[in-house]
């Protein structure tokens, strides 16, 4: 007698190796995720006015908090912005000056090691001539962790801004463009302002912003200061995340620029979620059906009585 051998089944010798696969691959280092990078330089910004041909001294700390030590890089770089949202550009500007070329940084390379702090100098020398107005950099403190064979490495960078202004007299003008919140919303509750600056030099704008419902209990509460470059618009955007699915908030606020004070007229914003529209919108219908129907049920009521009364 012939005895027949048991064919294995082909889907069990697939789930074997699959589950070999994923063994072999949760037992490898995951050497793309390396210790958390927390990479800080403080300050973030520098506001500075300086005299064409003069040299300005100055300095930026690198602040390690995570739990690995790095290398680092740090470079000068062009910054401009795109849109009313400013979207940061690094790109130079074709014809115009080249501002990062007036950086120097005796150190640009170095290790940082957890819970290091390390001072980093660098001098800013405005050429001789500069007209006056506005000019602007960034210097960048970029991580350099080494490549890795078996997966990718993330680097860090952040960036100083540098708002640089060449002293002498220059234009500066500004003002609240448009200040708008929809009367009839969801939720999140959005209001937009728009700040212009039609100078030759950058200005710092103070704007406060706050949401209250009927009873004049404040719900949101906004207070920024942001730079508006000059020759641009800049649009702050105002948004209450938290803001319940139906409400109505007074939306009020106040502007300073340039040393003047402005308040925003008040906006009423009414909250209504999409559902809640439905069901009032709805209820709207059936109160107008319901009132239309009275008249002539009313009508056909009065009608049957005349007959039965002729009969």
């Amino acid at each position: 007698m012939v005895r027949m051998l048991r064919q294995p089944h082909p889907y069990r010798a697939l789930l074997l190796v699959w589950a070999l696969v994923v063994s072999t691959l949760c037992l490898q280092p995951l050497t793309a995720f390396a210790a958390p990078q927390e990479l800080t330089i403080t300050p973030t910004s520098l506001t500075q006015t300086i005299t064409p041909g003069k040299t300005y001294n100055g300095s930026f700390q690198i602040l390690n908090r995570g739990e690995a030590g790095y290398n680092y890089k740090v470079y000068p770089s062009a910054y401009s912005v795109k849109g009313e949202a400013y979207t940061p550009d690094f790109q130079p500007i074709k014809g115009a000056p080249d501002v990062a070329s007036w950086f120097s940084i005796p150190t640009k390379t170095g290790y940082v090691k957890p819970g290091q702090s390390i001072t980093v100098n660098f001098s800013i020398a405005m050429p001789a001539g500069t007209p006056p107005g506005g000019y602007y950099a960034t210097i960048f403190t970029e991580t350099q962790y080494p490549r890795s064979d078996q997966g990718i490495t993330l680097n860090q960078r952040v960036g100083e801004i540098f708002y640089l202004q060449a002293a002498g007299k220059v234009k500066e003008s500004g003002q609240v463009d448009t200040w708008k919140a929809g009367l009839l919303q969801s939720s999140p509750l959005v209001a937009t302002l728009r700040l212009r600056n039609d100078g030759g030099v950058h200005y710092a704008a103070s704007a406060q912003v706050q949401v209250r419902d009927v009873f004049g209990n404040t719900k949101y509460a906004l207070n920024t200061t942001k730079q508006v470059l000059p020759q641009t618009i800049r649009s702050i955007p105002v948004q209450w995340d938290k803001s319940p699915a139906i409400g109505l908030f007074k939306v009020t606020g106040s502007v300073n620029l340039l040393g003047n004070g402005q308040t925003l007229p008040t906006k009423w914003v009414l909250v209504m979620s999409p559902l809640i529209r439905v069901i009032v919108l709805l209820l709207f219908a059936t109160a107008v059906a319901a009132a239309l129907r009275k008249p002539v049920v009313k009508n056909r009521t009065q009608h049957k009585k005349k007959i039965a009364k002729k009969e």
